[in-house]
């Protein structure tokens, strides 16, 4: 039987998390790839040689650059693609949401289709090698179950009833045809949000996922009218919701039993005192989209807060819909740039482990570490030596992503274009 040899990668540097920097003293580093996976990493002439010698690899030397983890985005709605620029931001949330409605009357399933297309290529042409995708149309499983190229995705399956019992039933019935899962294709829930999800809902769902368990992700306390029609029954979404629960979605979200370590809250701009600590201790993520935040000019998220009170943070693209790209690197330049109280390192792991835990992939991806997925983007890092010297660099690099190197299972990614991405 055949035995495949398993390929040593040469750099000046690896990041094998964001917080530290293995560079080898001048001499290099390398990160030894077998099965797909990273098998071991070394320093220096000597630690190089060792790994030569013991394992007889095929050896790729990729020059002089540094090897960080492949990109997590946390957050995103790849289908509404069409939508770029279409929706005005300035008449607030919930008229925001309406003209998104309104517009997806218009689109047909190949447009859908198309804006997922167009999305998982931007998306690994920027480096990002994993990402969460809020999925309602089926265009984006339908695209990864072809199995060509292209990032590694978690599909949360967007249901909503917006506290209509009557819908309850049929929102259910589209989570109980499980997605054919892959290292590629892997199946999430997505109760849309406390105001548009009922507690009957939001019950058949912790059912369904006590028989098959998946991550959930859900929009949270992203704003004032959604709070305030949650909690007094009043406010913009009163015309169209009906009678309030009047109850804060983080209690709905914990007496049904999804609150907890396979949990991301989407945006949570707006906690109520104690809820960051009900997060950390539930072991729940808090995803953060700064270009969102920036469209609708939102006042600054409390990331902070959340650090406190050790919530573990994660960055999310969003849609084209609320954003300009799904650029996730660009996600972190605004955030730097927001003034958030953050160092770039900080932020990288946010981009990198912080999302890779928040789609419940830790241990998989987000680190160049032995037994994690070799999945790796090759920048040009001039000679930093820091790592947030490195991350400030990455984020604010002047070069265009697409001479990025993008590295999935170690295998370097062909260049992408509409043919090569399904």
């Amino acid at each position: 039987m055949k035995t495949t040899r398993p390929t040593l990668l040469l750099a000046r540097g690896i990041l094998p998390r964001a917080s530290s920097l293995l560079l080898g003293g001048g001499e290099g580093a390398g990160l030894l790839v077998e099965g797909g996976r990273v098998a071991e990493l070394a320093a220096g002439a000597a630690g190089i040689a060792r790994l030569r010698r013991r394992r007889d690899p095929v050896v790729r030397d990729l020059g002089d650059v540094i090897l960080v983890p492949g990109l997590v985005n946390a957050h995103a709605h790849l289908e509404l693609g069409p939508m770029a620029g279409l929706l005005p931001a300035d008449a607030g949330f919930p008229a925001w949401v309406g003209a998104l409605l309104r517009t997806r009357m218009g689109l047909a399933h190949s447009d859908y289709l198309n804006g997922a297309r167009e999305g998982l290529a931007r998306a690994l042409l920027t480096g990002t090698t994993t990402l969460g995708d809020i999925d309602s149309t089926g265009a984006a499983p339908e695209l990864l179950a072809a199995g060509r190229t292209g990032p590694r995705v978690r599909v949360y399956r967007e249901v909503l009833d917006a506290w209509d019992e009557g819908r309850t039933a049929a929102a259910l019935e589209r989570l109980s045809k499980a997605l054919p899962e892959s290292s590629r294709l892997l199946e999430g829930y997505s109760p849309h949000a406390p105001f548009t999800v009922s507690e009957a809902l939001l019950a058949g769902i912790a059912d369904r996922r006590r028989r098959r368990v998946r991550p959930v992700a859900m929009h949270w306390s992203e704003t004032e009218e959604e709070l305030e029609w949650m909690e007094r029954g009043t406010g913009g979404f009163a015309p169209v919701l009906g009678p309030s629960p009047r109850r804060r979605g983080l209690d709905l979200l914990e007496q049904a039993g999804l609150l907890g370590p396979g949990t991301s809250l989407i945006h949570g701009n707006l906690p109520r005192p104690g809820e960051p600590e009900r997060i950390a201790a539930a072991g729940a993520s808090v995803v953060h989209c700064p270009g969102t935040h920036r469209f609708f000019d939102r006042a600054p998220c409390p990331l902070d807060q959340y650090r406190r009170a050790g919530v573990n943070l994660a960055l999310g693209t969003d849609s084209l819909a609320s954003n300009e790209d799904l650029d996730l690197l660009r996600e972190g330049r605004l955030l730097l740039e927001s003034g958030a109280p953050l160092r770039p390192a900080e932020v990288l792991a946010m981009a990198t482990s912080g999302g890779a835990q928040a789609l419940g992939l830790g241990g998989e991806v987000g680190c160049l570490e032995p037994g994690y997925r070799a999945d790796a983007v090759a920048i040009h890092a001039g000679r930093a030596r820091q790592v947030d010297e490195l991350a400030e660099g990455l984020f604010f690099a002047p070069s265009a992503p697409e001479a990025r190197l993008v590295l999935l299972s170690g295998r370097r990614v062909p260049p992408v274009s509409r043919e090569t991405v399904p």
